[in-house]
C-alpha cells in the first residue's frame, strides 16, 4: 500500500474519530475512492446526527439513509441492492468489524447522557446553590432572579470546580487545569486627557508623524532620507529619498498621481506614474490615503519659477508589516473565543443564539470532538457594543427593549455569568458603550458595569493590546472600517478582512483624519500599530470574517444582533451567531455557527 494511500486512510479515520464517529471498513473503503474527501466528510458529519437510528457507528446502511445526492450516487456505483439484506443484521455485523478500525472511541460508551433533567442547570453540588434553569433567564426575568444568578456566579468563581456544572454530557475542559496568564500591554484608559485646543491637535499630528516615521525607518529597504526644507534648496537635479504624510492626492489627465507630501519642515509635490506593468505597485498607489505616511525615492527637479520643484517618484513604500514578522505561540493547548456587537437591550438582540453559545461553552453538545475543542477555551474577548446603549442615535428608544443603561448592564452580567468561571473575560468599549464616541476610548466606568466587575470581567479601553499565554491580540472595535470602504477602491463593508489588511499596511487604525471616524485630539496617538500583533480582532461592521496577512490572523467577530434599519440603509447583511475561536498554540481557526441546530441533536 502506498504512503499516500496510508495518509488518506489515516486522515479519514482521524477526522471521524475527532467527531465522535466510528466507521466500518466498508465505509472506509468508500471514502478512499472519493474525490473532495474533506467536503464529503464534513457534509456527512453535519447530517448524520439527524438520523434517529444513528449510534456513532457509520455503516453503508446509514449512508444510504442520508439525503445527500453525491453520496447516493457513489453508493449506487459501489454496491448493488442485494449487498445489504437486513438493517438490523448489518448493523450488528458492522459494529463488530468497526472495533478493528479504531478502539479510541470505547470511552464514548461511558459518556452516555446522564439521567438528569434535560434543562441546562447549575450544579447543585455547591453548598447553598439551588438549581436554576438558565433557559428561563431572559429580558423578562424579574431582577431578583437575575441577581440570584449573578450571586451564584460569584460563588462558583470562588469554589473549586469538581465537575461540569452546565452540561448533561461528560465534559472535562482542559482549560480548567490552567490558570489565566495574561498581561495588558496597552490600554488608553486614564490617559486620554485633552482640552480640545489647537495645541492638542498639533501634538497629536506630531506624535503620529514621529511614530510612523520611526516605524518606516525600520524597513531594511528604506535608505537615509532628507527633510523637505533642505531638499527644495537644491538648485540641481538630484536623486532623493523623503518620508512624509500625504496632504493631498490628485489624478492628472494622463491617469498619474500628483501627491502633496509634507514633513515637519515643509511640503513638496510628488508625481507618481501609474504603472500598468507593475500591478503590485499600482494597487499600492491606488490605495493611498490622505494623512497616510509614505516613503518616496526618486529624482528631484527644481523649478526656478516657484522655488519648489517636483519629485518624480520611481519607488513608493508604505510602512507595512515585516515579511518575517515573528509569531508568538502558547506553550499550552488553550484557545481564545472572540465576539462583539451583542447589543443587549436592543429588540434585535439574538437571545436564542446567545443561549446556544452558552450551552456550547458549557460542553452541552453531543459531539465529543467539539466538546474537546470547546474545552480548550481559556479566554473570551468582547470587542465592544456589549450593550445597545442609550441615545446613541436619533429615536433609538423605539428600538430598545431595555431603555435604562444600568439595567442593560445588569442583564449583560446575567448572560455573561452563565459562561464557565474558568474562562477569563475581557471587555473592550465600542461606540454604543456609555463612554465618549471619539477614539481612542476609555474602558466603561465602574458606575455602569459594577455587576460585570463582580463576576470577574475585565473592562478595557479601545484600542487595547493584551497578551494571553504569550500570544498578542490587538483589540480594535473597528470604527474606521466604514471610512476605509468609502475611500479605498475595491474595499467594501461586507468584506472587513481586506480593510483590516490596509490598516496593518498603514500601521494605523484610523489613517484618515476628519471623515466619519471621530478621533480625539490627545497628545499621544494611541491608534498607531507600533507592535505587530499575532491576532488582530475587530467588530463594528457586524460581518464575520477571517484571514491571514504576514503571520497576523485577522478576525472580525460578527455579531449577536439581527439586521437593523440602519444596517439595511448601509447595505450591510449581518452574520449573526458566528463565533471565531483561535487556538493559541497551533493557530488553528474554528468557527461556531450558532444558527446550525445539529450542534445539539
Amino acid at each position: 500500500m502506498s504512503s499516500k494511500h496510508d495518509k488518506v486512510k489515516k486522515f479519514i479515520i482521524n477526522t471521524f474519530i475527532n467527531s465522535g464517529i466510528n466507521i466500518s471498513p466498508e465505509v472506509l473503503e468508500i471514502f478512499q475512492d472519493m474525490e473532495n474527501i474533506e467536503t464529503h466528510i464534513t457534509n456527512i458529519i453535519r447530517n448524520v446526527s439527524f438520523l434517529p437510528q444513528f449510534r456513532s457507528h457509520l455503516t453503508p446502511e446509514i449512508l444510504k439513509k442520508l439525503e445527500i445526492h453525491e453520496i447516493q450516487t457513489i453508493l449506487k456505483r459501489k454496491f448493488t441492492e442485494n449487498v445489504i439484506t437486513s438493517e438490523s443484521h448489518e448493523l450488528e455485523l458492522e459494529e463488530q468489524k468497526a472495533e478493528h478500525v479504531s478502539t479510541e472511541l470505547k470511552e464514548d460508551k461511558n459518556e452516555n447522557i446522564k439521567e438528569t433533567s434535560p434543562a441546562t442547570t447549575i450544579n447543585s453540588s455547591y453548598p447553598g446553590i439551588k438549581p436554576i434553569n438558565l433557559d428561563e433567564i431572559s429580558f423578562d426575568t424579574p431582577s431578583s432572579a437575575r441577581e440570584e444568578l449573578i450571586s451564584k456566579k460569584k460563588i462558583l468563581k470562588q469554589a473549586p470546580l469538581t465537575g461540569n456544572s452546565l452540561s448533561t454530557f461528560a465534559f472535562k475542559p482542559i482549560a480548567r487545569d490552567y490558570p489565566p496568564v495574561y498581561e495588558i500591554l496597552k490600554d488608553p484608559t486614564g490617559k486620554l486627557h485633552t482640552s480640545g485646543e489647537y495645541k492638542d491637535f498639533y501634538e497629536l499630528t506630531l506624535d503620529k508623524f514621529n511614530s510612523l516615521r520611526k516605524l518606516m525607518r525600520k524597513r531594511p529597504d528604506v535608505s537615509s532620507t532628507i527633510n523637505i526644507k533642505n531638499l527644495v534648496r537644491s538648485k540641481n537635479k538630484v536623486e532623493v529619498s523623503i518620508i512624509g504624510l500625504i496632504n493631498e492626492i490628485r489624478t492628472t489627465k494622463n491617469g498619474n498621481y500628483l501627491v502633496t507630501l509634507e514633513d515637519l519642515s515643509g511640503s513638496i509635490k510628488v508625481l507618481i506614474k501609474k504603472e500598468q506593468e507593475n500591478l503590485e505597485t499600482t494597487k499600492l498607489v491606488e490605495r493611498m490615503l490622505e494623512d497616510q505616511l509614505i516613503y518616496v525615492k526618486g529624482m528631484y527637479a527644481p523649478d526656478k519659477s516657484n522655488n519648489k520643484g517636483l519629485v518624480y517618484a520611481n519607488n513608493v513604500l508604505k510602512i507595512d508589516v515585516p515579511l518575517d514578522a515573528q509569531q508568538h505561540r502558547s506553550q499550552d493547548p488553550l484557545s481564545v473565543a472572540l465576539i462583539s456587537d451583542t447589543h443587549i437591550g436592543s429588540r434585535e438582540f439574538e437571545e436564542k443564539l446567545w443561549k446556544r453559545f452558552v450551552k456550547i461553552l458549557n460542553g452541552n453538545v453531543p459531539n465529543k470532538g467539539l466538546r474537546e475543542k470547546i474545552g480548550k477555551i481559556k479566554y473570551l474577548i468582547i470587542n465592544g457594543d456589549l450593550v445597545d446603549g442609550i441615545g446613541v442615535y436619533p429615536d433609538q428608544k423605539g428600538d430598545l427593549i431595555i431603555s435604562d443603561i444600568h439595567e442593560q448592564y445588569k442583564v449583560a452580567a446575567e448572560f455573561l455569568s452563565q459562561i464557565p468561571s474558568y474562562i477569563k473575560i475581557f471587555y473592550s468599549s465600542g461606540n454604543h458603550e456609555p463612554v465618549r464616541n471619539a477614539i481612542p476610548r476609555p474602558a466603561v466606568p465602574k458606575k455602569y458595569c459594577k455587576e460585570l466587575l463582580d463576576i470577574g470581567v475585565e473592562p478595557l479601553g479601545n484600542p487595547s493590546y493584551i497578551q494571553t499565554h504569550g500570544v498578542i491580540t490587538l483589540i480594535f472595535h473597528g470604527d474606521s472600517l466604514l471610512d476605509m470602504s468609502l475611500l479605498v477602491p475595491g474595499l467594501e463593508n461586507n468584506n472587513p478582512i481586506e480593510s483590516m489588511k490596509e490598516l496593518l499596511i498603514c500601521r494605523h487604525l484610523a489613517p484618515v483624519y476628519g471623515k466619519k471616524t471621530q478621533i480625539a485630539p490627545v497628545k499621544k496617538d494611541w491608534l498607531i500599530i507600533d507592535t505587530v500583533p499575532d491576532i488582530f480582532h475587530t467588530g463594528h461592521l457586524h460581518i464575520n470574517g477571517y484571514g491571514k496577512y504576514r503571520n497576523v490572523s485577522l478576525i472580525n467577530s460578527g455579531c449577536f444582533q439581527s439586521q437593523t434599519d440602519y444596517m439595511r440603509s448601509m447595505g450591510i447583511h449581518p452574520t449573526e451567531g458566528k463565533v471565531p475561536i483561535m487556538e493559541l498554540d497551533t493557530f488553528q481557526y474554528l468557527e461556531l455557527n450558532l444558527n446550525e441546530e445539529n450542534y445539539f441533536l
